[in-house]
């Protein structure tokens, strides 16, 4: 008993030396070799760096949230526990590299996708941008140079973007520029509505020389408004006005209400032009026009001004759907009737096309329109409506009125000069295209720089007449189809040395290589005299075909954002 004590020491002994051996031996497990700890090290590093560039770029953090997380739970993780060798904690750091690479690798996908993806937004936004700021223009609003220069600034800073971050900031400028387009036409109508109380103001010998100085201040604001803010605050400052000068001028409401009561009856008239019943509207009318002759006191006269108001505001929408149907109408039957009594008999199948098919409701743009009519449903809806039938309609007279024209090919024609006048063009870039001579001319600042036959789309497959512009510019380049193989309209990958996009969707301006012939007839079946027999047999898929030489001419004297007019 008396060498207890040394045994239990020596006992204690070695449990201590078992201890120490047992975590030496843990410590070599966990710590793998040093190449594969560096290397996790380094693609750590790797993927903060992709993470943080992607940021900076443009890429949402919303897209990069998930990589983030995932990174986090990597980081947490601990090598296993194991005393048999560092093969364990190889293969886990080996592990941990490959996931901190995939994930690297995902970041520089994210990128592309929202590039591409971002590229495309803003190109829209910017054809929307033009096309809105052509109808304002068409409008005879002078005050649209401003975002005249806007759109090329855009269209410059697009064709120099790389970045999400550059392509998000094309998008954001264009859309502004639109709200402060769309902002333009309610300014405008407020000051109309301002100046025609101020008129009837005068009419009833009041001193309006104080609202008079108002009306100069609010014109030169909306002269020089270029932003969303700047008319919304005109809107209310006038709309103040407006309401200031109705307490101030209680005296003139018979004359107000007689001057409104004038616009309700032509209201009425025109809505039974377009066909609709107007009892009702003429009824309120009449108990509109005895309710002011006995009004005599001021609560009474703004009764009657009220009704008066309702009663004008009731007809407006329907008047404007009214307006919309008839003008749709309308046009579909001048398509038809001048399409069915001028006819292209094709010797070649034998059949027999109508030439303003580019405007039917088939295939044509007629379809865009009865969709736009069919969808609206506020007055903004059918205004819309009423713009682009108007818009579309003006350009088959055109076509119409060329399809008499004498005037050679190659020489400017009345047509043309009339639609860029129209379009406030003359002093720009504009392609030119008429449908029933296939031909294109190439103008600058009105001048006529150089003619060309070409080959629009066939029968099935019309290339678009209206308003468009160079939004894209490609040199050289490859076309898929987007039809399935085995479709009519598939085409195998075809190189292109000279496109230039003026319509979403695939519309181009290139050279079509497996063509001999152009001109008159070639968008209808025909016998191409050297041609690829396939392909170049009929129009194109809706592109407008040139040579090869003449493409490479228009590409290189012409730039983004060249205007375009086909009818």
């Amino acid at each position: 008993m008396i060498y207890a004590p040394r045994l239990i020491k020596r006992n204690k002994r070695s449990l201590f030396l078992c201890m120490v051996v047992l975590a030496m031996l843990l410590f070599s497990a966990c710590s793998g070799s040093p190449q594969t700890h560096q290397g996790v090290d380094q693609d750590k590093t790797t993927l903060d760096t992709a993470l943080v560039h992607a940021q900076s770029i443009g890429v949402p953090s919303t897209l990069l949230q998930s990589i983030k997380q995932q990174e986090t739970q990597l980081s947490a993780t601990h090598v296993p526990l194991s005393v048999f060798g560092h093969q364990s904690a190889t293969d886990y750091y080996t592990n941990l590299a490959q996931r901190y690479q995939m994930l690297a690798i995902q970041v520089q996908g994210l990128e592309t996708q929202t590039t591409q993806h971002l590229d495309y937004v803003a190109s829209l936004d910017l054809q929307t941008f033009e096309s809105l700021l052509a109808q304002r223009q068409a409008q005879g609003f002078v005050e649209t140079k401003v975002f005249a220069d806007q759109l090329k600034q855009d269209q410059n800073l697009l064709s120099q973007a790389q970045t999400p971050k550059d392509y998000l900031q094309v998008s954001e400028n264009a859309n502004r520029s639109m709200m402060a387009l769309h902002l333009m036409g309610p300014a405008y109508n407020a000051l109309v509505s301002l100046q025609q109380a101020m008129k009837q103001l005068q009419n009833s010998r009041l001193d309006i020389t104080a609202l008079q100085q108002q009306e100069q201040y609010d014109l030169q604001t909306f002269r020089t408004a270029n932003k969303p803010e700047d008319f919304s605050q005109l809107i209310d400052l006038v709309n103040a006005q407006l309401q200031q000068t109705a307490a101030f001028s209680v005296q003139a409401i018979p004359y107000v209400g007689t001057a409104k009561l004038k616009e309700f009856a032509a209201d009425i008239a025109n809505i039974q032009q377009y066909g609709q019943s107007v009892t009702t509207y003429q009824q309120h009318l009449q108990t509109d026009q005895a309710a002011l002759s006995k009004a005599k006191t001021l609560d009474d006269l703004l009764k009657v001004s009220t009704q008066i108001d309702n009663d004008l505001a009731s007809i407006q929408l329907p008047l404007l759907r009214s307006e919309a149907h008839y003008l749709l109408k309308q046009y579909q039957q001048e398509v038809n009737n001048w399409g069915n009594s001028h006819l292209y008999h094709d010797s070649y199948d034998g059949g027999v096309y109508q030439l303003d098919y580019e405007y039917n409701e088939e295939y044509g743009i007629g379809s865009d329109l009865d969709a736009a009519v069919q969808s609206a449903q506020t007055s903004d809806d059918y205004q819309a409506a009423i713009d682009l039938i108007s818009n579309d309609m003006l350009n088959l007279k055109a076509m119409e009125a060329d399809s008499n024209d004498t005037t050679s090919w190659d020489q400017p024609h009345n047509t043309d000069i009339q639609l860029m006048k129209n379009y406030n063009l003359m002093a720009k870039q504009v392609f030119v295209v008429s449908l029933i001579e296939q031909t294109l001319r190439f103008y600058q600042n009105g001048k006529l720089i150089r003619a060309f036959h070409i080959t629009s789309g066939q029968y099935a497959k019309p290339s678009p007449p209206g308003l468009w512009s160079i939004f894209s510019r490609e040199s050289p380049t490859v076309f898929k189809s987007s039809e399935p193989k085995g479709s009519a309209f598939w085409y195998p990958d075809t190189n292109i040395n000279f496109a230039m996009e003026y319509h979403d969707g695939g519309y181009f301006f290139h050279d079509s290589w497996w063509r001999v012939n152009y001109g008159p007839g070639t968008n209808f079946p025909h016998y191409d005299s050297g041609g690829d027999e396939t392909f170049a047999g009929n129009g194109s898929h809706g592109c407008i075909n040139m040579q090869e030489d003449e493409a490479s001419w228009l590409y290189n004297n012409s730039s983004y954002g060249a205007s375009v007019i086909v009818y």
